[in-house]
């Protein structure tokens, strides 16, 4: 038949066999004496196939939607015995989580009923909620290997039909027999059905993804991540974190590819260390890319924050930023912990309108707030959004929250967030020069991109998910020993001798900041967790990622509050900044039009059109409105709110004709 191509050469077509029979045939086939005792069957039968005990399974498993294009089915198929046993447990934990109908299809050439392989793997079905398949061919003990290739194509070709699965989840090759990669392997490609193979003594640390949905499994192949590091001067700190990048495991997951920013004076040490780094280990088709600054002039806060940001641009919406900080040491499960963040915030169906103000991941859970001296107090138990978390995991150490904070020291940022930060610092720029001064809220042992980032992500309501932690080992620890100040806050050396002097003042800096450098941070330490730990076992919540609705939420000066009132929060400060950063006079009734990926609506020009505007919406109901202005009275502080005022009155009276110019107070923060 053409589902299966042409035969190989010399030999004939393959098919169903047009018998209409339902009993499955006894014995074996035509033209075959059965084995001896203690013999196995001649695997050599290349005669027609049919499935008997399929097309049961299958129809009964209407329920699940299976004729539905998107759905919430997950498909297994296996036909070894040994990746049965490696298998099945990680079947049964994805059914316990019932984020997905998880189907199980046994193609193997055993002549052993279903019943008794579960049986024998210790296996309840009363427990462990599974649709069994049983999807190998009659005579199946005997068929050759490409009968049997063949007839998992055919079964894979029925199973698409009934279920249309969003993924398929493999066995390792090592493990499974030859015949089901490849025939697999083939039918998923044909169909575009996202296969994934779990390595070969993998699964226990695989596990994790038992807890992903349909959706996130679909789109297992489709992110890629980009490493960004940029290496500061005279530091030899970036060897230590490219061994543990190296040292990480990654199976089953595409490796990301490795950017290195270098200094125009690199330390010799580091630059010995890099010719002979290799990503990957083997040096086949390398994944990194080294570039190095020529110029060593001391940058202004604006210059050093372009520069960073156009070292990276997303190829497309699943291409992804992960900033690492030379000081950073990784743990080997890093990039699974970033992968299943991913897949869950920004490729689940059930996450996906909850998700839209999360703008990335980070792998840190810091100790102090965006000052660099006052203490952060990270959420508990008690103020996660459900009563499960409180009732279950009371006990829990840390919880994962949202903080409207950024953090320059292990972050993944989404890369649709980032392409829109890219559009607001191009707009921020381009209105540097009438735009007011304020004084930094960000610690100056933070580089100066991440004040222009706080300014977005305030605008936006946008929020990185901050990780939670079962005990004191944590995903990434920060090497403060070796701290180096950012470049565009170091002051610079004599030319003789290694003297610091007295920076330059910049006066058309868009942030005010002291005279003096801040000291270095005094943070303790952690260790990373050991490669021995899996994911699943690290995390809090038995490892499950709380839905985005659930998580705590942290303004960026600590203070919690609550969901509802985020985007009021944002558009308040949105509104006033479009005013005086933005320079834009708004409408009576109106408000500008957001585009994706774009924060041009935070600017105007003068060459803004009646297209950029759209009509404000009114809310008529008065109770509701009530309700609204006393949950916007628990959620506001004074200095959340931004305000304008005139300049200084000193600065006033030295020109009483002139217009005062806005500056901004310390709370345009």
């Amino acid at each position: 038949m053409s589902e299966y191509g042409s035969a190989p050469p010399g030999r004939f077509s393959y098919g169903y066999d047009r018998d209409t029979s339902t009993e499955e045939p006894t014995g074996p086939p035509p033209g075959y004496q059965a084995p001896r005792a203690g013999e196995a069957a001649p695997r050599t039968f290349d005669g027609h196939f049919k499935f008997y005990r399929l097309a049961a399974s299958l129809n009964g498993a209407s329920h699940t939607y299976g004729y539905r294009a998107a759905n919430r089915n997950i498909v297994f198929p296996i036909s070894s015995l040994q990746s049965a046993s490696a298998m099945l447990p990680m079947i049964c934990e994805m059914a316990r989580w019932r984020r997905n109908y998880v189907h199980a299809a046994f193609m193997g050439r055993e002549d052993i009923e279903l019943a008794r392989i579960l049986e024998i793997n210790g296996i309840d079905q009363t427990k462990c909620e599974v649709i069994w398949h049983d999807a190998r061919p009659d005579w199946t003990e005997y068929s050759s290997d490409t009968r049997a290739e063949l007839s998992v194509m055919a079964a894979m070709t029925h199973i698409n039909n009934y279920l249309h699965p969003q993924a398929a989840i493999m066995d390792d090759a090592h493990s499974e027999d030859g015949f089901l990669v490849r025939g697999v392997r083939a039918k998923t490609e044909a169909l575009r059905m996202p296969l994934i193979e779990i390595p070969r003594d993998k699964s226990e640390n695989m596990m994790w993804i038992t807890k992903l949905d349909a959706g996130s499994l679909r789109s297992w192949h489709l992110p890629t991540i980009d490493i960004l590091i940029q290496v500061p001067p005279d530091s030899s700190s970036v060897a230590r974190l490219l061994k543990s990048i190296r040292s990480a495991d990654y199976s089953g997951m595409t490796l990301p590819h490795i950017t290195i920013e270098l200094p125009a004076e690199v330390d010799e040490s580091a630059e010995r260390f890099l010719d002979e780094f290799r990503w990957p280990r083997s040096g086949y088709q390398s994944r990194i890319t080294t570039r190095r600054r020529i110029g060593s002039q001391r940058a202004t806060q604006e210059e050093s924050a372009v520069r960073f940001l156009e070292l990276f641009y997303p190829s497309s919406k699943n291409s992804h930023l992960l900033l690492l900080s030379p000081q950073a040491e990784l743990s080997s499960q890093y990039y699974q912990y970033l992968m299943f963040t991913l897949l869950e915030y920004r490729y689940s169906k059930y996450a996906e309108d909850d998700a839209a103000g999360v703008m990335g991941v980070t792998l840190e859970l810091p100790s102090l707030l965006l000052d660099g001296k006052t203490k952060l107090s990270p959420p508990k138990t008690g103020d996660m959004h459900s009563a499960r978390y409180t009732e279950l995991f009371a006990d829990t150490k840390s919880v994962p929250f949202l903080w409207q904070a950024p953090n320059s020291h292990a972050t993944l940022f989404f890369g649709d967030k980032w392409a829109e930060l890219h559009s607001f610092l191009s707009n921020r720029v381009a209105k540097h020069s009438k735009a007011p001064q304020r004084n930094k809220l960000v610690s100056e042992t933070l580089p100066s991109w991440a004040e222009y980032m706080l300014e977005f992500m305030r605008a936006r309501g946008y929020a990185l998910v901050y990780p939670g932690a079962i005990s004191d080992e944590a995903l990434v620890t920060i090497h403060y020993e070796l701290y180096r100040i950012p470049e565009e806050f170091a002051p610079p050396k004599a030319k003789h001798g290694d003297e610091e002097i007295t920076p330059p003042k910049h006066t058309d800096e868009p942030f005010l900041h002291g005279d003096t450098p801040p000291p270095p941070p005094k943070v303790p330490e952690t260790k990373v967790v050991p490669s021995s730990r899996p994911l699943h076992l690290i995390l809090p919540f038995d490892g499950d990622l709380p839905e985005i609705p659930h998580l705590p939420y942290l303004l960026h000066r600590g203070d919690i509050i609550p969901h509802f009132n985020i985007s009021g929060v944002a558009s308040t400060y949105a509104g006033k900044y479009r005013e005086i950063i933005g320079g834009c006079t708004i409408p009576d009734g109106k408000h500008r039009k957001v585009i994706e990926r774009s924060a041009r609506d935070l600017f105007c020009f003068g060459d803004e059109t009646d297209e950029d505007w759209e009509d404000d919406v009114e809310v008529y109901d008065a109770d509701i409105e009530y309700e609204y202005r006393k949950m916007w009275s628990n959620a506001f502080t004074s200095d959340e709110v931004l305000s304008a005022t005139t300049m200084a009155e000193s600065t006033a009276a030295d020109s009483a004709t002139a217009t005062p110019a806005p500056t901004a107070t310390d709370d345009v923060r």
